[in-house]
């Protein structure tokens, strides 16, 4: 067979990878060249592209996992210190080493995982087609990914900052008419927004790679660097001679994963929260950063199940069509905890997240009032959850192991003594805790939440609700969901036992 001169590069590649039998197969579809030779050089077990047949959406990720005795992990190549890969093709990084830690706790050996390239384009659709059971490498939490995924607890904050020599300038107002490197265009626009922020102007000049840039700095040709965050502190616990001098965007980092299964969710959440308890992610943090980590929100008192015991179904909900159905929101309520849900003379209830309910119904559903509020014991609310009896329950609920397990949760609310309180919600519907999630963001973002925090508790230093970069709205997902297959929506049940109260508009 002849072949032109001009194949002769690419021919000579394959029979290279195909002769090279001790490396990883690989799906080439949809890959250029250099991605082919990224991954041959790359030691890890690579998961096909693509799965044989679709996922049913009842079937959980626990289920997927033990049918193939590993966990298939998507990851980024391309987000130092969390992953990239190192001078001898290897894949390393924090969140290479935190993959491997999760496989060996729950499938006995950090071998038992398999890693698949995604990009932060790439990995909702791979997550939303169940191509892996989880995703990591420093993927931010947006509002655009949540539509597609779920995510983990928040693990590490990313964004844009600028790295200087240690005490050359105070604050970002002195580099005035001063020169800084970039690598990515997006730190262009973070520091522009930085620049008009501070009335000043500075130079910037683009740099070929991140190294580059940060000679040019040691050097004194250039001022600053401007760049992700995660690999600026890097450099900086790395180099006393360097600082992270401003941080101009923060944003979340957490664990992609499926939706509506709220068990895989909470499984992730609570070995995250143990890994964290025990000292290991301490020491995986200070390994790839140089420093101790800072504190994040993790579960109280987690309790991690063996992988077994996770069901292998998926019990999926529609609590918007029951809510559009209605035209009432079903809130369980413990009176009896003051001042989150307070009985006030005549029976009337009121208290802070009878407030946010309240609130809740009025945007949702144009009337305080539709909030329905019914008294349940504290211990009934995750059967009501489960049985479609209510659909939130509220009263100082904290975010302990064994309740992580049996409900979902909102984002936090309030802490109590380093425990998180918040909205306790159904199980497998992420589409409703978007719901609540996307208010509670807009909630803060009107001012309309830190009055009721003010109003209950006046002492209290503010319980800042942490904010989802980019664009999404609670109008948009009140729009008609298509159903997926299995999706019901709950029918709405005679309370059992009815608070005889006023409701009225909240404060």
């Amino acid at each position: 067979m002849n072949s032109s001169p001009r194949f002769a590069p690419l021919l000579a590649l394959v029979v290279f990878v195909l002769a090279c039998s001790s490396l990883p197969r690989v799906n080439l579809g949809g890959f250029s060249v250099g991605d082919i030779a990224q991954i041959a050089a790359t030691p890890v077990a690579a998961a096909p592209e693509t799965l044989s047949t679709p996922v049913p959406s009842t079937v959980s990720t626990a289920a997927l996992v033990r049918q193939r005795s590993r966990i298939r992990v998507g990851i980024r190549y391309d987000a130092p210190p969390l992953t990239r890969i190192n001078a001898d093709g290897r894949l390393e990084g924090m969140d290479v080493d935190l993959a491997r830690e999760l496989a060996r706790r729950w499938l006995g050996s950090e071998q038992n995982v398999e890693f698949v390239q995604v990009t932060s384009l790439s990995a909702p659709q791979k997550i939303a087609n169940r191509q892996v059971d989880l995703a990591l490498g420093g993927l931010i939490h947006t509002k655009q990914a949540e539509l597609s995924a779920d995510f983990s607890l928040t693990y590490l904050r990313d964004g844009e900052a600028l790295l200087v020599r240690t005490g050359t300038y105070s604050d970002f107002v002195s580099m005035a008419n001063r020169s800084v490197s970039y690598i990515d265009q997006p730190s262009t626009f973070a520091m522009r927004d930085a620049e008009v922020a501070a009335n000043v102007t500075v130079t910037l000049q683009s740099q070929p790679s991140y190294r580059a840039a940060v000679d040019s700095l040691i050097a004194g040709t250039t001022e600053g660097v401007v760049g992700r965050w995660r690999r600026l502190r890097a450099t900086a616990s790395g180099d006393s001679s360097l600082a992270v001098m401003a941080i101009f965007t923060s944003e979340p980092v957490a664990i992609m994963l499926p939706q509506n299964d709220s068990a895989w969710a909470a499984f992730v959440d609570q070995t995250l929260s143990a890994i964290v308890a025990d000292g290991t992610f301490a020491r995986m943090y200070q390994k790839w950063f140089g420093v101790p980590p800072d504190n994040f929100m993790t579960i109280a008192q987690p309790q991690v199940q063996p992988l077994i015991a996770l069901s292998g179904t998926l019990a999926l909900r529609d609590t918007i069509a029951t809510l559009r159905a209605s035209n009432v929101i079903r809130v369980g309520v413990n009176p009896d905890a003051a001042p989150f849900v307070t009985l006030a003379v005549g029976g009337v209830l009121d208290g802070f997240e009878v407030g946010l309910v309240r609130e809740m119904a009025r945007r949702w559903l144009h009337d305080p009032s539709a909030a329905q509020l019914i008294a349940l014991r504290p211990s009934e609310f995750a059967d009501a959850l489960a049985a479609g009896h209510i659909d939130m329950a509220i009263g100082g609920v904290q975010v302990r192991g064994g309740d992580v397990s049996a409900m979902g949760f909102s984002q936090t609310t309030f802490v109590s003594s380093d425990t998180s309180v918040a909205l306790a919600l159904p199980q497998d519907d992420s589409r409703f805790r978007d719901l609540v999630n996307f208010t509670l963001q807009e909630m803060q973002a009107d001012g309309v939440y830190q009055k009721l925090f003010q109003r209950w508790f006046p002492d209290q230093t503010l319980n800042l609700i942490e904010t989802w970069p980019g664009v999404g709205s609670s109008a948009a997902l009140l729009v008609a969901p298509t159903a997926m297959p299995g999706i019901t929506a709950t029918s709405a049940v005679t309370p059992v036992e009815a608070v005889t109260a006023t409701v009225v508009a909240g404060p």
